[in-house]
């Protein structure tokens, strides 16, 4: 039972992390430098990571507005400040093989495309996601679907957002080869969120702190911690293919039946959703994209209760059947918020395992101490 509710979005303090990074990057040293090798030493046809662009063109600048396209010449202030106006990436995987040679397992592969993407210009945050319950061993038994990323990049449009750093490209070709993976660049076009004030999604919420701490330090991002995701909320993942004027983004949150499920979870619990249009792939020549939209569903913590999490997947499955009867829709929990800097986004499983070994023995030493106290 959560005795308080959680929101979804939350800075994490990663000053207060340092110690506990420090001493686990200790206990975990092959790994993590097995994780940073991969990162900066991995070659493709001779070329290191990065060599490529300071050769043949200039990376975009961090700051450097994005382009203006007919969508966002369409919205109109008020709309703008209620959605993300960058580029959001999500990152959906149909199947998990071994990215063998290069990689021996599917995560090692995928968590070093995330190292890589920390390199973009504009990238800000990656958040990458389990499959409920037992993301784990589903991601282990190579199960479809059993997690998917989704990245953050300030000051670039979807249009942009590849071509501004090509090397991330490359990473997504070696980390995921002999599988069957989308990463979309997308744009957020709608969001519901009824307990914010001004209606912001989650990612526009975060992104107008970090501008407000930037400015508050004279333009400085260095205090400006990663805001992420707890693990204790529920996030559906819907991803449609529908037809040319399919989906009316004024009424998305009746078609999409995300309205039903924020009844099902209730309102004291229920967070935001957000509607994103799919733009562009990494593969330059794919014309027909997995999804034309994707949306984000976050109804809140709520994992404990699985009846409740499939009535509401259900209402939705429902609803997003008559525009799309093979949609994709799975629930979801947000086990990595990686920032620009920090720990090799390679070394976290060994970090989370720890973690729960830990925590595993702390219940059991309290246990015990209990129980003597009985006797």
């Amino acid at each position: 039972r959560h005795r308080r509710r959680h929101r979804d979005v939350a800075p994490r303090d990663t000053t207060a992390r340092t110690a506990t990074t420090m001493t686990t990057a200790m206990a975990t040293r092959a790994g993590d430098a097995r994780a940073r090798a991969t990162t900066t030493t991995r070659v493709r046809q001779g070329v290191r990571f990065g060599a490529r662009r300071a050769a043949t063109g200039r990376r975009r600048a961090v700051n450097e507005a994005p382009l203006e396209t007919e969508t966002r010449r369409r919205d109109d202030g008020a709309s703008t400040r209620r959605v993300y106006d960058g580029t959001v990436l999500f990152h959906v995987y149909d199947t998990l093989e071994a990215p063998k040679p290069i990689f021996g397992t599917f995560l090692e592969g995928a968590l070093h495309v995330v190292e890589v993407a920390r390199f973009h210009p504009n990238f800000v945050s990656a958040h990458f996601h389990y499959a409920l319950g037992n993301g784990e061993e589903r991601i282990d038994a190579r199960e479809p679907n059993a997690c998917f990323n989704c990245a953050l990049f300030d000051d670039v449009a979807p249009e942009d957002m590849f071509a501004a750093f090509s090397d991330f490209v490359d990473a997504v070709e070696m980390g995921h080869l002999n599988q069957t993976e989308h990463a979309l660049a997308c744009r957020e076009i709608a969001a519901y969120a009824p307990s914010d004030a001004d209606g912001a999604s989650a990612f526009a919420r975060t992104r107008a702190k970090r501008r407000e701490m930037i400015e508050a330090a004279e333009g400085s991002d260095a205090v400006v911690p990663v805001f992420g995701f707890d693990e204790s909320n529920v996030v559906i993942f819907v991803g449609v293919k529908a037809n040319a004027g399919g989906v009316d983004a004024n009424d998305w949150t009746t078609t999409f039946g995300i309205t039903s499920a924020q009844a099902i979870v209730g309102a004291g619990a229920f967070q935001d959703a957000s509607l994103f249009e799919v733009v562009k792939s990494s593969k330059a020549n794919e014309v027909d994209h997995r999804f034309t939209h994707v949306a984000r569903v976050s109804l809140g913590p709520v994992g404990q209760d699985e009846a409740l999490v499939s009535a509401a997947e259900d209402v939705i499955r429902r609803a997003c059947a008559a525009i799309d009867p093979s949609a994709l829709i799975a629930p979801y929990a947000c086990v990595y918020n990686i920032g620009k800097k920090g720990t090799p986004p390679g070394a976290l499983p060994a970090m989370r395992e720890i973690a729960k070994k830990k925590k595993e023995n702390d219940e059991m030493s309290t246990q015990s101490t209990r129980t003597t106290a009985d006797v």
